[in-house]
């Protein structure tokens, strides 16, 4: 399911407000304006603010009227013709006290009318966007508050500062990050168009060679088509690599654009896009996701994610265990909790995947088994926890994990393909690796996709293939 950034309380207080303003001189703003009803109003009818907001409010009143027509004339009579608490009680002959009750209550009504039209726009226009895009699936995120904000005011922001960095560890949640944020920014009128591209390698090297790649994991040539395909779909571009880039610059140009590039992770990567981007920015940003920091570019507004605190990872390990049908870990005793968070600390793919084997695994059994690795760098904790879940797999399931990365979040019929298992086995596969937190399960009703995280493909497909337990 889509996350969807709205609350009814806060609805109803904007609505409020903008049946108080009705009269208002026209401005600039809204308080509807960050509704998909009120972006959609203004490009259908070309708008202003105060008309469309009027508009939304108008047809809203009109509806109400259909069900609650009592309710409907008292809030057109007090916001629309300005009649007083005191007039509207002597015109219906009632307290003043039973006039705010029902104000009350037909506000309350109209509220439920409109967010019930917002949450289905906003839900049919981030499926499409997960379609159009193939974004990672949503998540609940936790702990994430204050970067989240920072970033996002960044974003809002029309200062200069149009190129952003999520960096940190991997698996430490950047993905997942840039994914909320990018959905949160398509339902604001700041950026009408959104766009992701993944530069992810496709050798699966450790860390320390990868940063000495000399060739870049995405070209120029190759981000400016991919781009391209996203910004202008649907046509077919044969012009020469220049006339490419001045087509996509003006676009950019045009209509400002977030566009998100997931998993730069070398130097080589940055030197080759670092000047693209900058030609290309403003007033179109762009965010990165990376484990390469870019603290010394004085352009780039920095933002460093670090490890889950205790009480976040707890309710994470709560949430993840509930999330996967582990009603005896969702419940446990803090102190139990804490011993994972005490072995394993606060990076979330970690969690992920130790929850994971705890499906399988007692408590007792996977901490000793983590317990030679405790207080060794990341990605030695890593190596292990990925080995450890390895030897939970059926072979089945380890055919179907390794072909994973041979198609970008493939569909079923992908992987029956690219696996040669047969539709049970593969099902079988998929529920396993599911389960194990190795497999993320994205898309809609007809058509299900599958990924891996990027460290999933870096240590296990790197290492699985040197283990003696491989198939």
């Amino acid at each position: 399911m889509p996350q969807l950034d709205l609350t009814f309380s806060q609805l109803q207080a904007n609505i409020y407000q903008a049946l108080k303003d009705w009269y208002e001189p026209g401005s600039e703003t809204s308080p509807l304006s960050d509704l998909r009803l009120f972006q959609q109003n203004q490009r259908q009818n070309g708008a202003s603010p105060r008309q469309a907001t009027n508009q939304i409010l108008l047809e809203a009143l009109e509806e109400l009227a259909l069900t609650h027509q009592e309710g409907a004339d008292l809030l057109r009579k007090r916001f629309l013709d300005g009649l007083t608490i005191y007039a509207l009680a002597g015109r219906f002959n009632i307290g003043e006290a039973t006039v705010y009750r029902r104000q009350e209550k037909a506000l309350d009504r109209l509220t439920h009318l409109l967010y019930d039209q917002e949450i289905y726009l906003r839900s049919v226009y981030q499926t499409e966007l997960e379609k159009r895009l193939s974004l990672p699936p949503a998540a609940r995120l936790f702990g994430i508050e204050p970067p989240l904000e920072r970033l996002r005011s960044r974003l809002l922001s029309s200062e200069p500062g149009w190129l952003l960095s999520i960096e940190g560890l991997g698996g430490i949640g950047k993905t997942a990050l840039a994914n909320s944020l990018i959905r949160q920014m398509a339902l604001s009128d700041r950026f009408p168009a959104v766009a992701w591209v993944s530069a992810k390698q496709h050798e699966f090297l450790p860390d320390f060679e990868r940063a000495q790649l000399e060739t870049p994991a995405l070209s120029q040539a190759a981000l400016i088509d991919q781009l391209l395909d996203q910004v202008a779909p649907g046509q077919a571009f044969t012009q020469s690599p220049a006339q490419k880039r001045a087509l996509l610059s003006q676009q950019l140009k045009q209509t400002p654009h977030l566009v998100v590039i997931d998993n730069l992770e070398t130097v080589a990567d940055y030197q080759t896009l670092l000047p693209l981007l900058r030609e290309l920015a403003d007033p179109s940003k762009f965010m990165l996701t990376s484990r390469h920091s870019l603290q010394a570019q004085p352009d780039i507004f920095c933002c460093t994610l670090n490890e889950l605190n205790p009480e976040d990872t707890l309710a994470f390990i709560r949430h993840e265990a509930a999330t996967r049908g582990l009603p005896l870990l969702a419940e446990a005793a803090e102190a139990k909790l804490q011993r994972i968070y005490d072995v394993v600390g606060g990076n979330p793919l970690a969690i992920k995947l130790v929850v994971g084997q705890l499906s399988v695994l007692p408590l007792a059994v996977m901490l000793d088994n983590l317990k030679q690795v405790r207080g060794k760098r990341a990605d030695a904790l890593y190596s292990f926890i990925y080995w450890q879940t390895w030897q939970l797999l059926k072979p089945v399931s380890r055919q179907a994990l390794l072909v994973m990365p041979l198609a970008q979040t493939p569909t079923l019929d992908q992987l029956l393909t690219l696996s040669e298992l047969d539709i049970a086995d593969l099902t079988e596969a998929l529920e396993q690796l599911a389960a194990l937190s190795l497999v993320q399960v994205g898309g809609n009703l007809e058509t299900r996709r599958y990924t891996i995280h990027r460290l999933t493909e870096t240590f296990l497909l790197n290492e699985a293939i040197q283990w003696p337990t491989f198939p």
